[in-house]
């Protein structure tokens, strides 16, 4: 073997030993093999369900890997729930009152546990084996568990509307019903027809019932003004009455004073017998010869 050989050798085995090299660095730095040389502190979270988590699935904190699942999910002592252990790298500190949420990649995607901070800034962190509720997304899994309760549900629903669509055909669109049916809105027509005759009928009464309201209405009118003015007619008598008795004409002196109605009467005689140019008082003799007559009488019939 040459010189120049054994150089080449020797550069071959030096370019597989740095390849080699760096395979081994790459594996340890990304895959699990490097995990057991970083430092972890313990953790447990407790699921309502935790399906599909398994030992070694992801935990992740804003998409970033912070630990992995140490275990796979244990029935806790009361039987409610899950506790699934997880390992966190030391140098992450997870604040209290941060949600672990068993999530998915997508609806058909491996599952993981994603840890969400809270807002505003952080008063204390989780200590090593401290024990944390969580809760779980809605996956493919939980989907097809809600629509298979869906489909029955739906099932359910269709028979009784099957059942309910029978019975109408059978019953309420029987042949005797949609006869009666028939007959009913044929009857209803011929109403119809009535209530439009009635109808014109009536707008006839009603306008006859109008002219007469209007005709009363006018004799009402005319009726109040005759009684305003009988009123004022009284009214007028009244006062004449009263000038006639309670005046200081001629005529309440009549009424009221006997001689003067007596002299009064006598003067009409004694014009009408005599006239005005031969004017003499007859009257006044008459009623003396009167009264002396009347006289004689009473003292015969006494006697």
């Amino acid at each position: 073997m040459t010189q120049s050989e054994k150089g080449l050798e020797l550069k071959v085995g030096a370019f597989v030993f740095v390849g080699l090299a760096v395979l081994a660095a790459l594996v340890v730095q990304f895959g699990r093999v490097g995990e057991g040389f970083k430092h972890y502190y313990a953790l447990t979270v407790r699921f309502p369900d935790a399906s599909g988590l398994l030992k070694g699935s992801d935990v992740l904190l804003a998409g970033a890997k912070i630990g992995r699942v140490s275990g796979g999910p244990r029935l806790v002592p009361s039987g409610q729930g899950v506790e699934v252990p997880l390992r966190i790298y030391e140098y992450v500190k997870i604040p209290v009152g941060s949600k672990f949420t068993v999530g998915a990649s997508g609806l058909l995607g491996d599952r993981f546990v994603a840890v969400t901070m809270p807002s505003g800034p952080p008063k204390s962190y989780f200590s090593p084996n401290a024990v944390v509720a969580g809760t779980r997304e809605t996956g493919l899994d939980d989907l097809t568990k809600q629509g298979s309760a869906l489909v029955g549900d739906l099932r359910t629903t269709v028979q009784n509307i099957n059942a309910t669509v029978t019975r109408l055909n059978e019953q309420a669109l029987s042949t005797g019903n949609m006869n009666n049916l028939h007959q009913t809105m044929e009857h209803l027509n011929q109403a119809t027809g009535s209530f439009a005759e009635t109808s014109k009928k009536l707008d006839t009464v009603v306008e006859k019932a109008d002219a007469t309201m209007t005709s009363t209405k006018s004799a009402a009118e005319n009726l109040q003004a005759a009684i305003a003015d009988a009123r004022k007619m009284f009214a007028a008598a009244t006062n004449v009455m009263r000038e006639a008795t309670q005046g200081k004409g001629l005529l309440p002196q009549m009424l009221s004073n006997e001689q003067l109605a007596n002299d009064l009467r006598a003067l009409v005689t004694n014009l009408r017998a005599h006239g005005i140019l031969f004017y003499r008082d007859s009257a006044s003799k008459v009623e003396a010869r009167e009264r002396q007559q009347n006289s004689g009488r009473r003292q015969g019939g006494e006697r």
